[in-house]
């Protein structure tokens, strides 16, 4: 469920300083601490007497407090795979507990030079055949990146093995100090490794990994985000170092289809010239190695989930059966018992850590991020998934609120313990449900919630076969319809046709081919299925709507029906009357008055989220992923028509920039209030209070509506809508004049009128608010904001001054209504002004346009 899912991976350079107390350097440069001429390393024999030795992948050696690895004489120049993975969270803030998204899965290589051992990450993305001319040009173009040149302390010399210290991994290897400094902005105010306090405290070592935990301390002087530790100047985090033994079962990579969303590791295929690109995408997915492949049969290396003994037991039964739901796709394609779960058990020995075991974890954070999150890793070579997993963070609580607060009172049901039960349990399910399928390696698909009518989300039976959006990959809003309208399910319970579509894409068996590139003319047909909507794929990059880049409305979160704005009038509709009929239904006699407070704020997060909704319509254009010739397709760029962008903007006017939307029963709002709490422990978490006692409606409306602004007037929309004309007929889709001349009359409509004497504080900070951007994007553009929307800008402005000074003269008005427009006028002034006394020439010799 976590937006932010697919973080951009990061690339790592560690420093290292080692020795027998060897602790770590903090920034990231490549050094090598060995000694210019080590001498020779000491018998081995002699250096592990009295040491601890664990038997494993690579045998580690702990003594006198410090951690050493037993490389074989065959283990060096072997290639492992190294994982980065935080076995301990920051209370909700960066990265989760087990989330292995900190740092890339890379391939890892000791290689011995002299008397040392130089600890590599090789570069992997070239795809050659091996000893050919190209695997050498490769190598020669391609840069490795060094993590450290450990001296061999200790030598077996009747088998070769070698004794190095893991000292390396003391130091920043995961580059987290970038996970700080992405949470924290303001460098001043950031954390540092301490050295001094960071060490080894756990080993591990397995038949296919071996694991070093090190406890790490980041150190402050200045925090001011992170507060829920005991001393926020120092967090301990728990770092997690993998090395895992490449799978050798005879994998064939599959190579992926922007037609059919899957996880892709992206490589380049140096292997010959008979292709126009380089690039080549594998899949990410599980090797079921079903024993007869083509014909139903078992799957000879099943993917097992361990739901691990921290997942409260009322929960469990819902948490299997959404795992095993996943068999439905699977025995469609002939791989039977292809996912089982199983209890972690409690027999001695059985460890979470050991790689071969794929966890279901509950995790709970004060400041919760997500509902829950899939865990992957995969081999970088070839896609292959190694270990999955996922997180489930915080949900319980987050879904009752939900049932108590919206689905109840909007669908006259009784404040029932049993029945919010029931509902967090469907939630529960559907949230596995969709973490799970990443784990099978599918991306989300964000135009799932498109194909379906509102008649077929209200009937029980349709959506109990399939589903409330084609892909349980969707992010799917509650399926909530008002009091007296017929109701499906509340959420996905089920698989969608877009799911068994994926997985028989992913997973599928294509006879008579040996080779992935061989795959492909099955494949391609397989994916041909664009212009059926059952069978649609959009992911995340095309919801990318505050920026101006993506420009499909059809493509969206937390909408539903194949008309998403007709949805969402209903819903603000429904929502609005919740809102006005709080105090009809909270407090419960004898509760606190914040009772009130969140069963307003849940609603009004369902309003404001539709009300912006519809700013996805403007300048936007219909995308299509079908190949030339593919059934149903046409030129991959539609327009949406201008009535319909029109129709959207009316939304906008209606539902974000009305000062009527905004108005609430003042009774309700009186009791809108929050608990005191007197504590000790300083943070946030435990008490936070707002700056006014009740909800500042006026500051969540202009959050709102400057969201929707933001999106409308971004540099790449202005220009997209500027150059819609070079590629439709004029006029059959909107222009920039329609913009600004809508904006223009949905803001300031009622100022020459004398309408605006009887509008309250949000529709005056809308218009102040949208007078200064106005003023900013004639003065001070954005960059990439085209010429014409600054010259656009200057016109509102001046016919701004003329309405504003219009509405000075309309009859009898109040004296904040005078100032108001007063204050218009001068923004409006000021910013013409200010540009027509600029004469300094630009560096281009001209004056500014």
């Amino acid at each position: 469920m976590r937006l932010s899912f697919l973080r951009a991976a990061l690339l790592l350079v560690a420093t290292v300083t080692f020795g027998p107390m060897a602790v770590a350097a903090q920034a990231p440069k490549p050094t090598t601490s060995s000694p210019a001429s080590p001498g020779s390393p000491m018998p081995y024999a002699v250096f592990v007497k009295g040491a601890k030795v664990l038997p494993g992948l690579i045998p580690i050696v702990r003594k006198a407090g410090n951690v050493y690895f037993a490389l074989a004489k065959t283990q060096i120049g072997q290639d492992f795979i190294e994982t980065s993975v935080p076995s301990t969270g920051l209370g909700g803030f960066g990265p989760a507990a087990g989330e292995p998204y900190v740092a890339p899965a890379r391939i890892m290589r000791f290689e011995r030079v002299g008397n040392t051992i130089v600890m590599r990450w090789p570069n992997t993305y070239a795809k050659v055949r091996t000893g050919s001319p190209r695997a050498k040009a490769a190598r020669q173009s391609l840069p490795s990146s060094v993590i450290a040149v450990v001296p061999i302390i200790a030598q077996d010399a009747s088998n070769g093995t070698v004794l190095i210290p893991a000292a390396p991994f003391l130091g920043d290897v995961a580059n987290y100090a970038a996970v700080f400094q992405a949470e924290i902005k303001n460098p001043m105010h950031g954390y540092h490794l301490d050295p001094s306090r960071t060490f080894f405290s756990q080993t591990k070592a397995f038949p296919k990994n071996d694991t070093l935990r090190v406890d790490q301390t980041w150190a402050s002087f200045d925090p001011t985000l992170i507060d829920n530790a005991p001393d926020a100047r120092s967090l301990e985090v728990k770092m997690t170092y993998n090395i895992i033994a490449l799978p050798h079962d005879h994998y064939m990579p599959r190579i992926a289809d922007p037609r059919v969303g899957f996880f892709e590791q992206p490589l380049l295929d140096f292997a010959h010239d008979r292709y126009v690109t380089r690039n080549l995408y594998y899949i990410s997915r599980w090797n079921f190695a079903p024993a007869t492949p083509g014909k139903p049969s078992k799957a000879t290396r099943p993917l097992v989930f361990y739901m691990s003994n921290d997942i409260p037991r009322e929960y469990r039964q819902t948490v299997k059966d959404a795992l095993m739901t996943w068999n439905n796709a699977f025995e469609k394609i002939g791989i039977l018992d292809a996912v089982q779960v199983k209890q972690q058990p409690t027999t001695p020995g059985w460890d979470p850590a050991d790689i071969r075991h794929n966890m279901v974890r509950w995790v709970d954070t004060t400041n919760p991020q997500f509902g829950a999150e899939a865990l992957i890793t995969t081999d970088p070579r070839t896609g292959q998934e190694i270990n999955v997993g996922v997180d489930v963070d915080a949900i319980m609580g987050m879904t009752r609120r939900i049932y108590r607060f919206v689905v109840a009172p909007a669908r006259g049901l009784p404040d029932s313990p049993a029945l919010e039960k029931k509902f967090a349990l469907q939630y529960l399910r559907a949230t596995v449900l969709h973490e799970s399928g990443h784990t099978l390696g599918l991306q989300h698909n964000f135009i799932g919630s498109y194909a379906y009518t509102a008649q077929d989300l209200q009937s029980k039976k349709f959506t109990n076969k399939f589903g409330i959006a084609t892909s349980v990959m969707e992010y799917a809003p509650v399926n909530l319809w008002p009091k007296g309208t017929k109701q499906g399910d509340y959420v996905q319970l089920v698989l969608g046709p877009y799911d068994y579509y994926a997985i028989h894409y992913g997973y599928g068996y294509v006879p008579n081919a040996k080779t992935a590139r061989q795959e492909l003319p099955t494949l391609r047909r397989w994916a041909s299925k664009w212009d059926n909507p059952l069978y649609r794929f959009a992911s995340d990059e095309d919801v990318e709507f505050f920026n101006g880049h993506a420009i499909d409305p059809r493509v969206a979160q937390f909408d539903l029906t194949n008309h998403p704005l007709a949805w969402c009038g209903v819903q603000m509709k429904m929502m609005h009357g919740l809102m006005n009929a709080v105090n009809a239904r909270f407090p419960a006699q004898g509760r606190s008055y914040q009772e009130a407070r969140m069963a307003f704020l849940e609603p009004l997060y369902y309003y404001t989220r539709c009300a912006v909704m519809p700013a996805h319509t403007i300048g936007g254009e219909y995308l299509s992923r079908a190949d030339k010739g593919e059934k149903g397709s046409g030129l991959p760029l539609q327009a949406v028509p201008r009535a319909q962008e029109y129709r959207a903007w009316q939304l906008l006017a209606r539902g974000l920039f009305a000062d009527r939307a905004w108005h609430y029963n003042p009774l309700v709002l009186r009791s809108l209030i929050y608990n005191e709490v007197s504590s000790f422990t300083g943070g946030m978490w435990a008490y936070n209070p707002p700056n006014h006692h009740g909800v500042d409606i006026a500051k969540m409306a202009a959050a709102a509506q400057d969201m929707a602004l933001d999106e409308v007037f971004a540099p790449i929309t202005l220009q997209r809508i500027d150059t819609l004309s070079m590629k439709y007929p004029r006029g059959s889709t909107m222009s920039l004049s329609d913009l600004f001349n809508w904006a223009q009359s949905s803001i300031y409509g009622d100022l020459a009128n004398g309408g605006i004497a009887k509008a309250g504080v949000i529709r005056r900070s809308l218009q102040i608010r949208y007078a200064n951007r106005l003023a900013g994007m004639w003065l001070m553009p954005v960059p990439g904001t085209p010429t014409d929307a600054q010259a656009m800008a200057r016109l509102q402005l001046i016919k701004l001054a003329d309405v504003a000074n219009a509405g000075l003269h309309h009859g009898k008005i109040d004296s904040m209504t005078r100032a108001h427009l007063e204050a218009l006028m001068a923004i409006a002034k000021q910013a013409l002004e200010a540009r027509a006394s600029v004469a300094a020439p630009s560096p281009l010799g001209r004056l500014l346009p």
